[in-house]
């Protein structure tokens, strides 16, 4: 408990970056479950795999990268409150700005290229 106190009082660095990662991962979030409702049973999700098969997954899993940048983003900014390097800092709050970004483009691009819209 006393570790959750020491990360409370200290203040986050680079807060605009962090809330908008947080915020926009919400938003695909929610696009993602909205989506349900034009997007077929299966979608494919995982390009690296080698066969047609294998990439598809149920539709549901497009919260999937949304979930992950989240976490990310949340991980980010524990390390920064935490470390003392301004640069590094920087580095972790532009990371999960651009690990959102990333997956906002990969679920946008799903749901408006499979979806029947």
């Amino acid at each position: 408990m006393a570790l959750f106190t020491k990360i409370i009082d200290k203040p986050l660095p680079l807060k605009p970056l962090f809330i908008t990662s947080i915020v926009v991962s919400f938003l695909f979030i929610l696009l993602g479950l909205v989506g349900q409702l034009v997007l077929p049973p299966e979608i494919p999700l995982f390009y690296g795999l080698p066969k047609n098969s294998e990439q598809l997954a149920p539709s549901l899993f497009i919260v999937i990268p949304s979930l992950i940048s989240l976490l990310i983003t949340v991980i980010n900014a524990v390390i920064s409150i935490n470390i003392d390097g301004i640069y590094l800092k920087k580095a972790l709050a532009f990371a999960s700005i651009s690990v959102c970004l990333l997956s906002a483009i990969a679920t946008y691009k799903i749901i408006f290229l499979v979806g029947s819209i």
